[in-house]
């Protein structure tokens, strides 16, 4: 007999599931899980179900006194998609079967429930099989034999838990609450299931490629590539064999067949980052491609076609720079059909303890400690700072603070004071592009304008001198008559 009990505090969320079930399985239900332990043993229970959040007791609380007293019955919790925290320890904690997330989908829910059933028969057996193994020596071989199937089984089981768990954090990665950026994740996720171009708005840091990747695994292109460029990283001079490839000999140093990112990402997603840098020569071709799904590479004569789903991404004010002439107009509205502003740190204080809860989690893991506390202080002091590189930023101080930490508690010294940033968080901040510009032409001043060679202002900067030729057309700086 398939029987299992279902603990649920929310006695609409137990009759839903008994009726969906009762078919398939003789299902039993509990609003009190203190009575738990005592049905398990009265109806010889094999699968658990438990809801995570319970008053007084969390299904993880409760399936660890399941293991203790009752070993061989399988587990499984349910959970909501953001308790970040209830997954890890269900990972850490081990013994959890599986975890499935709300609201459940009864197909998954009847194929789980069957795996976890023929789990238990598997448990059942390497339990008897080892209590044999105490009295009986001659039987030693063939229990050896079947522990090691088992341990194959649950090391199987325990490896999907794990992929299961990387690929819910489709969306778990984006730590937070708060209405500013649950709205930000509604649009994301609702534009996910169509194939019109995304452009995702916000300053540096705030994590516009977890978005990227959020709406690449809910898109019907999940099964296949998400491939990223960034422009801003890029040359000039190779961003096109990048993007559309080249063929062998097609010029000096293609010594062999490149495949382009537009050739990659067919049938899949195209991540373009920070395309407020993409260069103006560059743009039509890559609204060409957009337009008519198809391209040659360089050096090529054979048109390929390509079906890709395009994210953009930039921190840069788009309708701004097509007014001064830096972006073309057609390529702006090809990119804006869903565009989707990433908030910044500063618009979602109230995120920032969950934030460093998860950095240190994900430290702690890493690195094999145990830092478990955040003194009251040292939060309200991360909370008044304004985060000018946002969520990256915030990462790195976390870091820093966990490194530098000797005890259990994370200890954020006097290297991080935030009074003086937050008194006026705007004030003496330039725009970026006005900070580049001046920055180019403090090094070409002291070269003496001088761009490349040795001693040159390239040099200087330590890129490329195309780049800086194009930098300076960009952002028209010329040499002074």
């Amino acid at each position: 007999m398939r029987k299992l009990l279902y603990v649920d505090d929310e006695p609409n969320n137990l009759f839903t599931l008994e009726v969906a079930l009762k078919k398939w399985y003789t299902v039993l239900t509990l609003d009190d899980p203190t009575q738990a332990l005592r049905v398990i043993a009265e109806e010889e229970v094999k699968v658990l179900l438990t809801d995570q959040r319970m008053p007084n007791i969390t299904g993880l609380d409760l399936a660890k006194m399941v293991q203790e007293e009752f070993p061989s019955v399988v587990i499984i919790i349910l959970t909501a998609y953001d308790d970040n925290e209830a997954m890890l320890k269900a990972l850490n904690q081990g013994g959890i079967f599986r975890y499935l997330l709300k609201p459940w989908n009864i197909q998954d829910l009847r194929q789980t429930l069957d795996s976890a059933f023929d789990a238990h028969e598997l448990r059942k057996k390497n339990i008897t099989l080892i209590n044999d193994l105490v009295g009986q020596v001659k039987r030693l071989q063939l229990a050896y034999d079947e522990i090691n199937t088992l341990k194959e089984k649950l090391e199987e089981e325990n490896i999907q838990l794990k992929d299961e768990f990387l690929d819910q954090r489709l969306t778990a990665d984006i730590v937070g609450k708060s209405k500013v950026l649950k709205s930000a994740l509604r649009q994301a996720i609702h534009a996910a299931k169509s194939n019109a171009s995304i452009i995702l708005l916000g300053e540096t840091g705030t994590g516009k490629e977890l978005f990227a990747k959020a709406i690449h695994s809910h898109s019907n292109r999940k099964n296949s590539l998400l491939v990223k460029i960034n422009c801003a990283a890029i040359p000039e001079t190779l961003i096109e064999s990048e993007l559309f490839g080249h063929e062998k000999g097609a010029f000096t140093g293609a010594d062999k067949l490149k495949y382009g990112k537009f050739e990659i990402a067919h049938r899949g997603t195209l991540f373009l980052d920070e395309i407020g840098e993409l260069p103006l020569a560059m743009q039509p071709k890559l609204l060409r491609v957009l337009q008519e799904g198809e391209f040659e590479r360089i050096g090529g004569n054979r048109v390929i076609e390509t079906d890709f789903r395009l994210i953009a991404a930039t921190n840069r004010n788009l309708e701004q720079e097509v007014e001064k002439g830096s972006f073309r107009s057609d390529l702006f509205y090809r990119l804006n059909i869903l565009p989707i502003t990433v908030p910044p740190l500063r618009d979602r204080r109230e995120d920032i303890p969950l934030i460093v809860e998860h950095f240190i989690a994900l430290l702690n893991r890493e690195m094999g400690r145990s830092i478990n506390a955040i003194p009251q202080k040292a939060m309200e002091s991360l909370m008044e700072y304004h985060w000018p590189g946002n969520i990256r930023e915030l990462s790195n101080v976390v870091e820093r603070a966990y490194v530098l930490s000797t005890g259990s508690k994370l200890d954020i010294g006097g290297w991080f004071n935030p009074s003086k940033e937050t008194a006026h968080p705007n004030k003496n901040i330039i725009p970026l592009q006005e900070n580049e510009r001046e920055h180019i032409l403090k090094a070409l001043k002291h070269t003496k304008w001088k761009v490349r060679g040795k001693n040159g202002a390239a040099e200087l900067l330590k890129i490329n001198p195309n780049t800086l030729e194009s930098r300076m057309k960009k952002l028209g700086i010329e040499r002074p008559i």
